[in-house]
């Protein structure tokens, strides 16, 4: 009885890993730049009184904070030997599962103010972002000095299994 419980939660959870949402939202008009994996973390980058930025990780209740500086130190302490192997090479990916995976990624938003600071450059920019933008208006041009970009992309690993595997080689 034990097993059948601890079995199901287990294809619960894989299900649940499968299907859920992964986001990358970079919003610079609020100041938010993370990447989400549904309710199981969220990396995030966040100013810092000491450096320029820090990263901070929440995975469930727990909060995890590096600085870029703790992060390049760490990569130096390590040093690994190369060893070569003979024997097959592999491929890697095709650019066919690399397209049918980017393919897989859904764009929900999608919003680019931008100002050149040059009054006749802004007019003469505002007929080509109608063209691009006309029906859903997500490129404009202002006469306000301010730039920024909101953009909110929208993932599940089953799709990204799905993409990789069913690509013909």
């Amino acid at each position: 009885m034990v097993l059948a419980a601890v079995l199901l939660l287990l294809a619960a959870f894989l299900i649940y890993v499968l299907l859920m949402p992964l986001e990358l939202v970079i919003d610079s008009y609020n100041g938010q730049y993370y990447l989400r994996v549904g309710f199981l973390a969220r990396l995030s980058l966040e100013k810092d009184p000491v450096e320029l930025l820090r990263l901070h990780l929440q995975v469930f209740f727990l909060n995890f904070y590096w600085r870029p500086s703790e992060i390049q130190a760490l990569g130096r302490k390590k040093k690994h030997s190369k060893v070569e192997t003979r024997g097959v090479k592999n491929p890697g990916m095709t650019l066919t599962q690399v397209r049918r995976i980017l393919s897989s990624f859904r764009v929900k938003a999608l919003q680019l103010e931008i100002d050149t600071g040059n009054p006749v450059r802004n007019a003469r920019l505002v007929p080509l972002t109608f063209m691009f933008g006309q029906r859903t208006r997500q490129i404009r041009i202002n006469f306000r000095n301010r730039n920024f970009i909101l953009l909110h992309i929208v993932n599940r690993p089953i799709n990204i299994l799905k993409a990789f595997i069913n690509t013909k080689n």
